[in-house]
This record gives structure tokens, sequence and C-alpha cells, in this order.
């Protein structure tokens, strides 16, 4: 496995300085002094860090990267060296970067080569240049060229070539920086580039694209050829009944979203049903008997999209109130949370959405700091609150929690993703979740995108590849958390008590696909509808297909029959191996109908009909003996209780009370 770029390779320049006596111009001492340059993941180092014999020398760099058709880079520097003071000059120059395939390194000047050695340490190569001449005096310029090759740039990853350049961290001498990567026209359009080129042009079979300065001081470069990647996937789930009694439970499958479509090729046992919830995610749900136990294989292929499949996304007010709400791990209303906020947004407070994410979302990459250790071990959840006391701390689940609160505390729709992230090098793109490389990412819904996938881990342990204007062809998404910050829970979690078993295998393919819905259309009804009385009859829609079958209208009509409810209803979405059930209540218009009828289910264009018969119920078998002596019954009660009050009346002689008043004489008023 290759390892590319280390996101905190850094490039090291070492000079000797010199204090020029001025009288008798000569050197009296030598003094050693590092000057860092970020070539890749970063640039110069703040000010605050810069020696004070740094300072005394300003740089421009041109450098290009140069693509060739089997993904090797030819990356060549042209970097411009100015002396700042007559006090100090520098003669030799020292770099080590985090990346073994380097080769081909070569060094120059106006006067010829220059001496270049190159040691690996580890995953680490060190390259030092020895320079041919003195940067000595006051605005002394040295202009000089590195150049190698290296394999770490750019990747292939299945049907997607990714080129990758580390941001760099902006520094008072950094006088200029220019960059161009020159990509062949056989990788294809590109379909993202994040942050947008200066200029974008096409000439002799390759694409350049140019960057500056200002436009890498925030991200490095991210650029995909592309539109989508296949993964083929083998998932086993291990579910185990430990209680008294049966239990109806259920599993999360991988779920079609707006940036990836699921195929399912085989689930083994057979579930009773799949749902979809109110968060996207697909449910298949068994029942297990007392002290059971149960593995389910998923076997299935994924597509993922770099561009959202919804064109006109709408989010409405039930789960925007959920998207937004408190929940364990996001504590969206704790106070330290909210001044955290405010202070972050601090004058920006009625800002768009869009601006208050990004503000949150470079909050989150700049303050945490990957911890690799906690990997070693069962990894306990801090949730936002927690982490933010302890910034240094963090795995994904911390970027994507305190992210999420922090959104969700700006009134910003927001969610966890829980999946599979395709990484060749789990030290500069990790994977935290468990023993099966799992990932965590969230995501915010904005108005105009609809849902936004963003990876502020990613970001941070790559050194400023952007991860927030859009987002790779990796990342696959196993399960949806935003109604609930703990479920469900993706592949990989459902395992026996005690055991270490590996359940998720996901592989790069080359086979595309088109998933095929098959819906298959039961209506139940009784063997004969009474005429007159009131009926059901059952629609259930069976999906049958290897897909999701998408939401759509179905009509329920009949030729005669009347349907007492709306005869038009949504099926909604039915996943592969779903089904979705539908009751309407019908009746005939007279008692004395008898005829024979048709009831027509349409969905999707598809016509599905049962042959019907109405029968008098009179006519039905025993029903109208039951009937007469249901009304013979009851006129027998009637009549009864209307004897006993004629009987009662009659018979029985009740006199009237007769009640004489007294009057009270009236007293004359005086």
């Amino acid at each position: 496995m290759r390892t590319p770029l280390r996101c905190q390779a850094n490039w090291l320049k070492l000079f000797r300085i010199v204090t020029i006596n001025q009288v008798v111009k000569k050197i009296l001492v030598f003094i050693a002094f590092i000057l860092y340059f970020y070539l890749f993941p970063a640039a110069i180092l703040s000010a605050e860090e810069q020696p004070k014999e740094e300072a005394s020398f300003a740089t421009s760099y041109n450098v290009i990267y140069d693509i060739g058709l089997d993904g090797t880079a030819t990356v060549t520097q042209k970097i411009t060296l100015r002396n700042l003071t007559s006090q100090y000059y520098a003669n030799q120059f020292k770099l080590t970067i985090g990346a073994t395939e380097i080769s081909d390194i070569k060094a120059s000047d106006e006067s010829g080569a220059m001496e270049v050695t190159s040691e690996k340490q580890g995953s680490s190569t060190t390259i030092a240049v020895k320079f041919n001449q003195q940067v000595a005096g006051l605005d002394k310029i040295l202009p000089w060229t590195l150049q190698f090759k290296s394999k770490d740039f750019a990747e292939k990853i299945g049907k997607v070539w990714e080129i990758r350049a580390p941001k760099i961290s902006p520094a008072d001498n950094l006088e200029s920086y220019n960059l161009t990567i020159q990509v062949p026209q056989g990788f294809g359009e590109p379909t993202l580039i994040s942050p947008q080129p200066k200029t974008q042009t096409l000439q002799y079979g390759k694409i350049f694209l140019t960057f500056e300065k200002n436009q890498l001081a925030n991200s490095g470069v991210l650029a995909s050829f592309g539109t989508k990647q296949l993964f083929d996937f083998d998932l086993i789930y291990h579910l185990e009944n430990s209680n008294l009694m049966p239990v109806l439970t259920n599993i999360a499958l991988p779920p079609d979203s707006a940036f990836q479509d699921v195929l399912f090729q085989r689930i083994e046992p057979k579930p009773l049903n799949v749902t979809v919830d109110a968060d996207g995610n697909y449910l298949a749900w068994y029942r297990l008997t007392r002290g059971q136990k149960m593995d389910v294989k998923v076997i299935g292929s994924a597509k993922l999209y770099v561009s959202s499949k919804n064109k006109n996304p709408v989010l409405d007010g039930e789960l925007r109130k959920k998207y937004t709400s408190v929940d364990k791990y996001w504590e969206r209303d704790h106070p330290q949370i909210t001044s955290k906020l405010a202070e972050i947004l601090a004058g920006k407070e009625h800002s768009e959405a869009k601006e208050k994410v990004k503000l949150i979302y470079r909050f989150v990459v700049d303050s945490l700091k990957y911890d690799s250790s906690r990997l070693n071990a069962d990894i306990e959840r801090f949730g936002a609150l927690t982490v933010l006391n302890n910034p240094g701390s963090a795995v994904c689940m911390e970027f994507t929690d305190l992210f999420i609160t922090l959104a969700r505390a700006a009134g910003i729709p927001a969610r966890e993703l829980d999946g599979y992230a395709y990484s060749a090098n789990p030290s500069l793109r990790p994977l935290s979740l468990n023993r099966d490389i799992l990932h965590a990412w969230p995501e915010y819904f904005d108005e105009i995108r609809g849902w936004v996938m963003v990876d502020p881990t990613w970001e941070n342990t790559t050194g400023g590849v952007d991860y927030f204007s859009r987002l790779d062809l990796n990342h696959f998404v196993f399960s949806i958390k935003g109604s609930s910050s703990t479920s469900p829970v993706p592949a990989g979690s459902y395992k026996y008590e005690g055991a270490d078993s590996r359940d998720v295998k996901v592989t790069l393919s080359e086979n595309d696909f088109l998933g095929k819905p098959q819906i298959d259309v039961k209506i139940e009804t009784p063997g004969t509808i009474l005429a007159g009385l009131p009926g059901k009859m059952k629609v259930k829609l069976i999906n049958q297909g290897n897909a999701l079958f998408a939401t759509t209208g179905m009509l329920v009509s009949s030729d005669r029959l009347n349907m007492l409810d709306v005869s038009t209803r949504s099926t909604g979405p039915i996943p592969a191996y779903g089904e979705a059930n539908f009751e309407f209540n019908v009746r005939t218009k007279s008692i004395f109908d008898s005829y024979e009828d048709r009831v027509t289910v349409t969905v999707a264009g598809q016509k599905y009909t049962k042959e019907i018969s109405i029968s008098p119920f009179f006519a039905f078998g025993s029903t109208p003996f039951v009937v007469f002596g249901l009304v013979g019954f009851g006129a027998v009660i009637y009549f009864s209780i209307l004897g006993g009050l004629i009987i009662r009346r009659r018979v029985l002689k009740i006199s009237p009370v007769n009640v004489k008043l007294k009057n009270k004489p009236k007293k004359n008023s005086p």
C-alpha cells in the first residue's frame, strides 16, 4: 500500500548564518539557524515562531506539479531567496518530508548543479542541499530550482483520479506563491476542483490549473477526475436474543442517499420486511426466539456520486426541529457551547447560514487535535462538550459531534453519518470508529444545495486539504444519525458479546450497475363483498428487485364499487426486500346490488387487477338467517320493553298528589 504525503510533512531549511564585520570584511563567526517552509501541507512559520535570523530573508515560489499518465508527479520548485539584511547570509538548505516515494532529486542555480543528499527515515525523507554561493548583502537575490519525482500527489482510486496539494500557511516574508498543476487530458473532465482555480486551460493534451497564494492559505487543492466511484460490499451482522421472550429487532443496511445508490444482491436470511425511517435509514427486521443467535449476511454494491441527485431539496418542519435539537453528545443548549458559538460568530451573528457553518467548520478543524493513541483501546465517545474542554484528545467522533452541536446551536440542521471511508493511508486520513475501520463525518442542510457532507477530521489530519467545499468519492454511508445521536449503529457494530470479528469488507470495483426495483402488487379482498355492508380491501406492494423503489403515486379504482377513502395514495420509498401495506374501505350503493366487478391498482404506470363479486347480504349462505335472527331478537326486546311501559300506565293507578299552600296575610306597611 502506498503512503501518500503525510499531513504534517514539513519542508525544513537550514541556513548557516554568518555575521559580517563591516570593517575588516571578514567572517568572524557562523551562526546556525532554522527556517521552515511548509511547501506542501503548510507554508512558512508564523511571525511569532520565526527566529530573528529567519525574518531576515524573503522567499517567492513558482511550483509546478506535472502529473504523468501513471500518476507520477514531477515537482519543480523555482525558489527566489532575497536577503533583507546585511548582517547574515545563508549557504545550506535542508528539508524533511513525510513521504517515501521520492526519486530523481535535483537542485541547481545559475552556476550549475548543487550538491544534494537524501536519507529515508521511517515514513519520511530528508533532503539536504548545499548552495554554490552565499546569499550575502542587503537585497541580495538567489534564484534556484529544486526538482524531484513522487507518486504521493496523485492516486487512482477505482474509477477516480485524485490530485492533492496541501495548503500553505501565510507568513510575513512569503512574498508570492504560485502553483500550477498539469494533468493529462486522459484522466477525463475534472468533476471537483477545490478551491476554484484562478485559470483552467487545455493545451498540448494537458489540463492546466493555476492557483495563487491567497487561495492556498486556507486550504490545499483537491481535484478529482471522474464522476462516480464504485464499491462492492460484504457485511455480516451478528444478532442475539438474550431475553426470555421472543423479540423483534432490526439492523441498519447501507441506504440510498443524495450522493449514493445501493444495490442488494443477497440478504440471508431474508428479512420480514425492510422499512425506511425518518432519517432515511434502511431497517431490516427479524424476529428472534428466546436465546436465538442469527448471522445475517448482506452482499451488494454501491455507486457514489460527486454531485447531489436531489435537485429540489426540501426539509419539512418536523425534521428541521429534530435536526436542530439537543441530544446526548450534542449539548447545543449548554452555556459553554452557546458562549463558544458567540465567540466564533462574533460580528457575524446575522450572516447567512452558509457563512456561519463555514466559520464553525473552520473552528472545529483548527481547534481540535487528532489523538491516534485512543485507537489502541475501546474508544469512549466524549461528545461535544467534553472535547471542547479536551481539544487534544479527539478522533473522528469528536470532530463530528462538535461540528453538529455548534451547527445546531446556530439553528443549522446537522446530523451524523457513519460508514466506510476509503483511505490508502490511515495516518493521513484515519478511520477510528471500531476494528472494522469505520469512520464518522457530519453533514448540514443548505437551503439551496440540500444535504452537504463535510469532513473536518480529514481536513485536520491532511494539513488543510479542502473537505468542506465538496467531499470526495471515498465516503460510503452505512447509517444516518439525525433523530438520535446513538442509533441506528452501522454495519460492523453488530457483534456477539466478547467477540472480535471482522464483519465489514468493502472493495473498489470496476463493474458499473443499474439497480432494478421490481414491484409486485397483491390485492386482498373477502371472497365476496356483501352489498350494503362496509367492507375492507388491502393492497400490498412488495419490492422483489435489488434496488430502491422510489416514492410514486398509487391509484385504486373499480368500475362500480364505491371507495370510501381517498383512492390516491403515496407509496413512499420501498427498499429492496421491503413491502408497504395499504387499507381501503369500500361499500356498494344498495343492499340489493349483485354483480361482478374489477379492482384496479395503478403503480408507476403499471396496472394490476383483481376480479371481485358483490352479492346481496340475504343471498349469501347463512348470513340472512343470522341477520334476521338478530333483527327478530331486537324486535322481541323492543316490544317487551314497550309492553311493560303500557301495562305500567294502565294497570297501576297512580294518584296525583295535591299540595295546598296556605297564604299568610301580609302586614301593612307603616
